[in-house]
């Protein structure tokens, strides 16, 4: 019985390693491809019409928000039962309401005089510090040195970028945070990383 019980538990504890590195894939992706095409936008010599960067860095963000609350919800239903089934499914809708509130600050910003110089580094800098925060929160959560460690560098990059100003910090957004993210996929698809440590048994 201990046995079956043990099989169980590493074979959830396999899934979720999949699905996070998936998750991470997903989300280097659509940071590559959406801060890409901004600075390809924001150069001298516009590669990208800023009228369109902007809608395919908002289709990319979605897209990873979406992947983000399906892995959390089908997490939940798993093999993860109780309090972590409830954990699972919180964190991937707090990724919408993380989102949704930081716009509406920013949209508020914008609306009472925001300068649009100003705004094109504070909106993706709020978006990445969001991004890193929510890290930071599920490293914690499921004591997951991963994770945790992805918030830092977030957190880092935002800042280092906001102080490059435009449109060089789309180009760090774009290369520092995939990445990032990519050498944590592999390293976890590996085994080289934890995703996160071995429950205590007491």
């Amino acid at each position: 019985m201990l046995r079956v019980m043990q099989s169980q538990q590493r074979m959830t504890q396999s899934r979720l390693v999949r699905s996070y590195v998936v998750l991470l894939v997903v989300w280097a992706a659509a940071w590559a491809i959406g801060f890409g095409v901004l600075y390809l936008s924001a150069t001298p010599d516009p590669l990208v019409p800023a009228a369109a960067a902007w809608p395919v860095f908002a289709a990319c963000i979605v897209v990873a928000i979406v992947w983000s609350i399906t892995t959390g919800v089908r997490s939940a239903s798993s093999g993860i039962r109780g309090a972590s089934r409830v954990q699972g499914m919180l964190y991937g809708w707090s990724w919408t309401v993380a989102m949704v509130g930081a716009s509406i600050l920013l949209a508020g910003a914008q609306r009472v005089g925001l300068p649009a110089d100003t705004a094109a580094v504070l909106y993706p800098g709020m978006f990445a510090l969001v991004v890193g925060i929510l890290y930071l929160g599920g490293g914690a959560l499921w004591r997951s040195l991963p994770q945790y460690a992805l918030g830092v560098v977030f957190i880092a990059v935002a800042g280092i970028a906001t102080f490059l100003g435009t449109p060089v910090h789309y180009l760090v957004y774009a290369v520092v945070g995939p990445i990032a993210m990519l050498v944590v996929a592999v390293l976890l698809g590996r085994g080289v990383l934890p995703l996160e440590p071995r429950r205590d048994t007491a």
